[in-house]
């Protein structure tokens, strides 16, 4: 039944399905993780260097959104909009970022705060107004961790390059943080919602014991 049921679903279905997994939630936060831990730790941090390890995080970021919200049927459609939207312009960060021309100082602070204004304020209003999201709370505070990162840089964009790559690194790993605490919070909610199946009960004694008389008195009788 469950082979039959998996072989009816189709590609663009099964990859909405496993990037809703809460290990697969679970992975895109250690990935994030990784990503800021690799960026305080590159030893004499380039624009170059920044640029790479934040628009593949970025490529990631965006196709893992963009498969789980049009490939997803549990969402509404205004939900669903604003989490493709939020995948399209990770992607297209990410692409401007990995590209030459853009990777200067003051394009990528640029880049990256208007990246994490809009893609806060989408996760912002897609938790807030998602009521049954598993995980609501991390998510919103995601959110805004993100907006308040990106409102910093914007207002103080003459930043020098160790500034910028601790507040990179330092954002990835309290995102990604957020993110991997909240693919727990689904997996708890996901097992608890699970129905528990009902174990049989071994006869009580009293009924065993009738049982085994009434066996006997055919025994004797015959």
């Amino acid at each position: 039944m469950t082979e039959s049921m998996s072989k009816r679903r189709s590609m663009p279905e099964t990859a909405g399905y496993l990037a809703q997994l809460p290990g697969s939630v679970i992975g895109l936060g250690i990935i994030t993780i990784l990503a800021g831990v690799a960026i305080l730790v590159w030893p004499g941090a380039t624009v170059g260097a920044i640029g790479l390890v934040f628009g593949i995080f970025l490529l990631i970021n965006g196709v893992f959104r963009l498969v789980s919200a049009l490939a997803s049927d549990e969402r509404s459609g205004g939900s669903r909009a604003l989490v493709a939207l939020l995948g399209v312009v990770s992607i297209l960060v990410g692409v401007l970022v990995l590209r030459h021309p853009f990777q200067t100082l003051a394009i990528m602070t640029l880049l990256l705060g208007l990246y994490w204004v809009i893609s806060g304020l989408l996760e912002t209003i897609h938790a807030v107004g998602s009521p049954g999201l598993s995980g609501r709370g991390w998510a919103v505070a995601a959110g805004l961790i993100s907006l308040a990162a990106g409102i910093v840089v914007l207002v103080y964009p003459a930043v020098s390059l160790v500034v910028l790559v601790w507040l990179l690194g330092v954002q990835l790993v309290i995102g990604g943080a957020f993110v991997v605490a909240l693919g727990i919070q689904i997996r708890r909610e996901l097992r608890s919602a699970a129905p528990s199946v009902p174990q049989r009960r071994a006869p009580s004694e009293p009924r065993q014991a009738a049982a085994d008389r009434h066996q006997t008195g055919q025994s004797s009788s015959g």
